[in-house]
C-alpha cells in the first residue's frame, strides 16, 4: 500500500519536471509591431523645379499643404519661355564698318514669348510599400492662367541712305508697314540685344493644364526629390504672334508639350 502511494507521488513529480522541462524549451515570439506611416507628419512642402519641354524651358515654385500621405495640394508659380519648333538661329559671319561681325538672329522672329503661368494642383501617391526608402509613384494635375509677354525682336537691317548715298544699319521692329523689309533677308545683319524693345512689350492672358507621373525618391522625407513627366498645354484667345507669318508660316494658339522636371526642396 506504501509502495503504491509512493509510485502515485513519484508519478506526480514526474509529470511536473517534464511540465518545466517542456515549458523551458517554448520560445514565445513577440506579437510584431505594426508600424503605421500613415497619416500627416510634415504639414507643409516648398520646391523649386526646372522644366525642359518640347518647345522651351521653365522654373517653378510651388507650396503644397499636405492633407495626408497621399494627398497634397499646392500652388505653382512658373516663368517659361516658348519657341517656335520651325525658329533656326543663325549668322550671316559678315562685318559693317565700326560694327565688328555681325550678331546672330532667328530669321522671321517677331516676338519673344515669355509666359507666366498661375496655378493650382494636387498631387496623387499610388505607391505604399516604398514610402519610407526606394521611389514612390503618383501622379499630379493643375490648372490655371497663363500671361504671355511678347517682347519684340528688334533687328539691324542694312539700307540705303537716300540722302548720303551712304549704306548704314538700322534698327526695325516688325510692323504690317515695314513686313517686307523685316523679311528681307539679304539686307538683315543681325538681331540686336534681348533688352532691346522691351518697353514695347504686350501681355496676352490664357489658361493652362498640366497632368504627368510622379516619381519622388524618399517622399515621406523631410527634403523632396523628384522627378516628373508628362503633358502640358497653354491656350490662348488668338494666335500668338510668334513669327511673322507668310507664306507656309502660321502662328498658333494652343502649345502642346511633353516635359521633363527635375524638383528639389523640403517639408516642414
Amino acid at each position: 500500500m506504501e509502495n503504491n502511494q509512493l509510485y502515485k507521488l513519484i508519478f506526480v513529480v514526474l509529470m511536473i519536471c517534464s511540465a518545466d522541462a517542456i515549458s523551458a524549451q517554448i520560445i514565445f515570439q513577440p506579437k510584431p509591431v505594426e508600424y503605421n506611416f500613415k497619416g500627416v507628419v510634415y504639414k507643409t512642402e516648398k520646391i523649386f523645379g526646372a522644366r525642359v519641354t518640347t518647345s522651351g524651358l521653365a522654373i517653378s515654385y510651388k507650396t503644397g499643404k499636405l492633407k495626408s500621405y497621399y494627398n497634397t495640394t499646392y500652388y505653382n508659380f512658373e516663368l517659361g519661355y516658348i519657341k517656335d519648333p520651325r525658329e533656326r538661329k543663325q549668322n550671316k559671319n559678315i562685318s559693317f564698318p565700326g560694327e565688328g561681325l555681325s550678331p546672330s538672329f532667328i530669321y522671321g522672329k517677331r516676338n519673344h514669348f515669355i509666359n507666366l503661368r498661375l496655378s493650382a494642383g494636387g498631387k496623387r501617391y499610388l505607391s505604399e510599400k516604398t514610402r519610407r526608402k526606394g521611389i514612390a509613384v503618383g501622379f499630379i494635375y493643375e490648372a490655371g492662367a497663363s500671361i504671355g509677354l511678347l517682347k519684340p525682336v528688334e533687328l539691324q537691317v542694312i539700307q540705303n541712305n537716300l540722302e548720303t548715298f551712304e549704306t548704314e544699319l538700322v534698327n526695325i521692329r516688325y510692323s504690317d508697314d515695314n513686313a517686307e523689309q523685316f523679311l528681307a533677308y539679304d539686307d538683315i545683319y543681325g538681331a540686336t540685344g534681348f533688352f532691346n524693345g522691351i518697353s514695347s512689350t504686350s501681355i496676352t492672358v490664357g489658361a493652362h493644364g498640366k497632368i504627368a507621373g510622379h516619381f519622388s525618391l524618399g517622399a515621406f522625407e523631410q527634403k523632396v526629390k523628384a522627378l516628373e513627366a508628362g503633358l502640358m498645354v497653354d491656350i490662348f484667345p488668338g494666335k500668338v504672334p510668334v513669327l511673322a507669318e507668310r507664306e507656309g508660316v502660321k502662328n498658333k494658339f494652343i502649345f502642346l508639350n511633353l516635359y521633363l522636371s527635375l524638383q528639389f526642396g523640403g517639408r516642414k
